[in-house]
């Protein structure tokens, strides 16, 4: 008896064995556990607190040569808002057709928002409003 004591103890100091097992008639019977894989859903899940806050720039271009600087700013997927007042109309023509190019490579939007003001979006930020809408059935011309 003092044998099995000792290898009872010594099974115990392993992990192997309680130090006092349960009689055979005290234990009660239990399903056995089942290992169920986890169901992952299809849908993407993003954390509203992990993204980056996204940005509106303003331009108002006295040239032609700043076209460039606005569309790598859509390119870095902000939206911009582009006043037009300060260029005569051949110039403001040629940048709204550059950025409507632009625009159109990166599958985004352009609005006009006012005489002469526009705004180009990127695909990640849409664009509504009533303001927006009534401004393309007032007036049909976009450089008006």
């Amino acid at each position: 008896m003092a044998g099995k004591n000792i290898f009872n103890r010594i099974l115990y100091f392993l992990g192997i064995e309680d130090e006092n097992p349960v009689p055979e008639e005290d234990r009660m019977d239990f399903e056995p556990y089942v290992n169920r894989p986890d169901i992952k859903s299809k849908g993407r899940i993003i954390n509203i607190h992990q993204t980056s806050k996204n940005k509106m720039v303003i331009y108002k271009p006295a040239s032609f040569d700043e076209v460039r600087e606005i569309s790598d700013e859509i390119k870095s997927r902000r939206a911009v808002i582009v006043n037009m007042e300060r260029l005569d109309k051949d110039s403001a023509k040629r940048v709204l057709d550059f950025m409507s190019g632009s625009i159109y490579a990166l599958n985004g939007t352009v609005k006009k928002i006012g005489p002469g003001i526009f705004i180009f979006a990127p695909d990640n930020v849409d664009i509504s409003g009533a303001a927006v809408e009534e401004s393309f059935q007032e007036k049909p011309s976009l450089l008006k």
